[in-house]
């Protein structure tokens, strides 16, 4: 069971094990995690546990959340991660969550709640959601996928998909994330009343295969999805 060892200054101040199916950060007091001190805002950020995962969303917080020493807005927490809010640190421990050789997790996000229903939706084409592992390792003979609009042969618009996981669409309105596996690549539904279409189909709620010169609607926009 994955756990969170908060400390100020190095020193343990209490521990707690995620048994929530969404887990609060902030200074209120009925906060799963209630931290009353200057620099936490009222709703600061959440941990949505995803199978032997676990996402950290920041809340749009006013001073920030850190993980490992950088500004986060959504990360995949990894066993010994350190997330830093105000002057406090809370260590990660999940020793299921360490990544394997493959990064072939079954899911990695499922179909989940609008984790920051305050925030403006903004298009993000296809940022990657931060991970440990930025590098994909991919089997002899694979082929490195890319997106890119549909109609659009400028290839100075190509996204490659060179890290294991991509967002694409609307954050809070419709939003899908791309898994590459050691198989291949997959869509899966993030958040949204809506499922993303691919061929001019709903994606639901399960993986979806990928193929190239698929074409995936997610968030008002018409992508193409290539090999190469």
């Amino acid at each position: 069971m994955a756990k969170l060892i908060v400390s100020q200054n190095g020193e343990v101040i209490e521990s707690r094990f995620l048994t929530e199916s969404s887990f609060m950060i902030g200074s209120l007091p009925e906060s799963d995690l209630c931290l009353p001190r200057e620099g936490v805002s009222r709703n600061h950020a959440r941990i949505k546990p995803v199978g032997n995962d676990a996402i950290l969303e920041d809340l749009g917080s006013t001073n920030g959340t850190l993980v490992n020493g950088r500004a986060i807005t959504r990360h995949i927490l990894q066993n010994d991660d350190v997330i830093e809010i105000a002057d406090m640190q809370i260590r990660y421990r999940n020793h299921k969550a360490v990544d394997g050789p493959s990064f072939d997790r079954t899911m990695i996000i499922q179909a989940t709640e609008n984790l920051d229903g305050n925030a403006p939706a903004q298009p993000v084409g296809a940022y990657s959601l931060a991970t440990a592992r930025k590098e994909l390792r991919f089997k002899k003979g694979g082929r490195l996928g890319l997106i890119r609009p549909v109609d659009d042969t400028d290839s100075s618009r190509e996204i490659e998909l060179s890290e294991v996981l991509h967002l694409v669409g609307i954050p809070g309105k419709q939003l899908a994330v791309i898994n590459s596996r050691p198989h291949g690549y997959f869509i899966t539904h993030v958040e949204g009343i809506r499922p993303a279409r691919l061929n001019g189909k709903s994606i639901g709620h399960e993986p979806r295969p990928l193929a190239s010169n698929d074409t995936i609607e997610v968030g008002g926009e018409k992508l193409l999805f290539l090999l190469k």
